[in-house]
């Protein structure tokens, strides 16, 4: 199948706007890519548009898809030759929705967890209230990205999202906020996530007069804890924005599981990286512990951008590193990916 084409007509599809629910995806078109074990009945009506595509077409289609006007941009590298998996869902708002995959990758669990994020994403409120300028209004949502990266032999996972929404001033500057969701997960009873850090920076290219980064949670190190819950503020022209940031494991009920978190920044207002580590067991009540072997390690800082042109850029930088039977530190890849962000292409309800 020559994706070129196929390409096109999806992307007019998904320009043009929309005025009914559905998808782009024909059921003749998933049921040729997935003859094994992919059933059509996955496919949901969302109220807008969905594409995707697999394999040697996946990194054609995200440089394709990132020449149009979109409101989330991934900006091409030389890493995107690793991705085996994009997905695309625009809504009718023009929020967009990204979830791509790096590594080794079974079509039918990625495609099933897309819809299922999409469908999450779809469900997400277009305006939060808050109280700027002397008078009420709201979180614009832009949109987010799902980045995930499988290795040693599907063993170990790492991913991050990165939801962005914004808030203009008067001064005509805007502030954007970055919600983080980065999480490790073991395949095996036997591996256990031992770190995951995560960064966000403003390119170097970009003069920090221009954009940068103004807030974060959390604001400092901690832990031992089961989990971190912060609120924070920030003054935009005498007038307070809130929000807030936590992390926690993948069960509730995982009472012994305790972690510790840092956070580091090499250049104020250019960078800040956040550590999640120490991730243990306690064993009975006394002061020993072992590694939370086959748990999910979960957090969700939070960054707050300033920016003076419309569009900013932000770069992320991820990594996760494993226990492997408490024998070897086994370290994922480091995840890279830039993002361009802009309001002017999100419909104003």
């Amino acid at each position: 199948m020559k994706w070129r084409p196929l390409v096109a007509a999806i992307l007019g599809l998904l320009m043009l706007g929309v005025t009914a629910a559905g998808t782009n995806i024909s059921a003749e078109e998933t049921k040729e890519s997935n003859k094994d074990t992919l059933d059509i009945k996955l496919l949901p009506s969302l109220p807008g548009k969905m594409m995707y595509f697999y394999g040697e077409d996946a990194v054609k289609a995200l440089v394709e898809i990132n020449r149009k006007n979109m409101p989330l941009r991934i900006i091409p590298d030389r890493g995107l030759s690793r991705v085996t998996f994009v997905g695309v869902y625009r809504d009718t708002q023009d929020r967009v929705y990204y979830y791509i995959v790096e590594g080794p990758a079974k079509k039918e669990a990625v495609l099933g967890d897309f819809i299922k994020k999409a469908k999450n994403f779809s469900q997400r409120p277009a305006r939060r209230k808050i109280s700027i300028m002397g008078r009420t209004r709201g979180w614009t949502d832009i949109g987010a990205v799902t980045w995930k990266k499988a290795s040693v032999g599907n063993t170990m996972e790492m991913g991050v999202t990165a939801e962005f929404s914004y808030v203009p001033t008067t001064s005509g500057m805007k502030y954007y906020l970055v919600e983080i969701h980065q999480s490790g997960n073991p395949k095996r009873s036997d591996i256990a996530v031992d770190e995951m850090t995560v960064g966000i920076s403003v390119p170097d290219r970009i003069p920090i007069s221009e954009i940068w980064i103004n807030d974060w949670l959390p604001g400092m190190d901690g832990g031992p804890k089961k989990y971190y819950s912060y609120t924070s503020t920030i003054n935009a022209g005498g007038n307070l924005l809130s929000y807030s940031a936590s992390a926690s494991v993948s069960e509730e009920t995982n009472d012994g599981i305790t972690f510790r978190w840092k956070v580091r920044s090499h250049e104020l207002g250019r960078d800040v990286k956040f550590i999640h580590y120490d991730f243990v067991k306690k064993i009975g009540s006394g002061r020993l512990s072992k590694p939370a072997y086959g748990a999910i390690l979960k957090a969700n800082p939070s960054v707050i951008v300033v920016s003076k042109p419309n569009t900013a850029r932000l770069s992320f930088e991820a990594q996760a590193k494993f226990n492997v039977a408490n024998w070897m530190i086994v370290p994922t890849d480091t995840l890279k990916f830039e993002v361009e962000v802009s309001p002017l292409y999100v419909k104003e309800s």
